[in-house]
């Protein structure tokens, strides 16, 4: 074969990108065979947000007294089923009576949307809007999954940069009469947003702000929004400088972060599941 022949061959190849930005179908199929054969009482839920197909790790409740559901989404650039503090609140709190369902989220906002045909893969730049709606689209497509399962106490547990995209949907997308039925952590909230401490003091539901960051940095905005939802008069806001973690999160010991929350969860959230499942119907 000649050098001209050779480059000939090359030039009708289909053209693939090197690394894929967004979960290909065939990337999700895998991380679903692996889950499913994973040593663990989890169910792998197939879920949709807007024609993009996502995974969520669904553990259901282990006791006589179920309280509700917590959703969980994971910090920016880890996964669904993160080790440590993530996983070990995915897996303790359904011992406590609590269904959780941790979620993919959509990758960090500099990727770029992906568009495939039979010959090629093609990407297009996505503007901060497109990657919001692609957030919102995942976090909605996972509480429709916790409500058509029965479940209407749920709590939003939103981790790291999580924690912002948690607290801007709920104050956001939720109506008067849905928020009965809603309750918000966050665990180690960014000091990235500036806005956060205004859609803080603008939510109307239990709220707990847990933060182990240290730095002079994390403590300013830390105060600033305990001070937005004392000033809006916020009705059940609590927030708590835990001190990091010594040490790994293992199973089964406990931290004291994961006890942390569910304490407030068994104090601000727990045995509203009956009543409100017969409110929606």
């Amino acid at each position: 074969m000649t050098a001209c022949t050779g480059l000939l061959a090359l030039c009708l190849l289909p053209v693939y990108a090197a690394t894929l930005p967004t979960p290909s179908a065939t990337l999700q199929q895998n991380l679903a065979q692996h889950y499913q054969q994973a040593l663990t009482p989890l169910e792998v839920v197939q879920l949709n947000a807007e024609n993009e197909p996502f995974l969520g790790l669904f553990y259901d409740q282990l006791t006589a007294s179920p309280q509700g559901a917590v959703l969980i989404l994971h910090d920016a650039g880890t996964s669904p089923d993160w080790p440590y503090l993530q996983r070990q609140l995915h897996r303790y709190l359904p011992e406590v009576g609590w269904s959780t369902l941790a979620i993919s989220l959509p990758p960090p906002q500099a990727a770029l949307n992906e568009v495939r045909s039979e010959q090629s893969i093609t990407y297009t730049p996505q503007s901060p809007e497109q990657w919001q709606a692609r957030m919102n689209n995942h976090i909605a497509a996972a509480l429709a999954e916790l409500n058509e399962r029965g479940f209407f106490n749920i709590a939003v547990i939103g981790i790291g940069d999580s924690a912002y995209q948690a607290a801007r949907y709920l104050s956001e997308r939720l109506n008067p009469l849905e928020q009965d039925g809603y309750a918000l952590i966050m665990i180690n909230a960014p000091s990235t947003y500036p806005d956060l401490p205004a859609i803080v003091g603008a939510l109307s539901i239990s709220t707990l702000d847990l933060y182990m960051t240290e730095g002079r940095l994390a403590h300013q905005q830390a105060d600033l929004r305990k001070a937005a939802a004392a000033k809006q008069q916020h009705p059940d806001y609590l927030l708590i400088n835990d001190a990091p973690r010594q040490g790994f999160y293992s199973i089964p010991d406990i931290d004291r972060t994961t006890r942390r929350v569910w304490g407030w969860l068994r104090n601000h959230a727990a045995g509203l599941e009956a009543q409100l499942a017969d409110k929606r119907r």
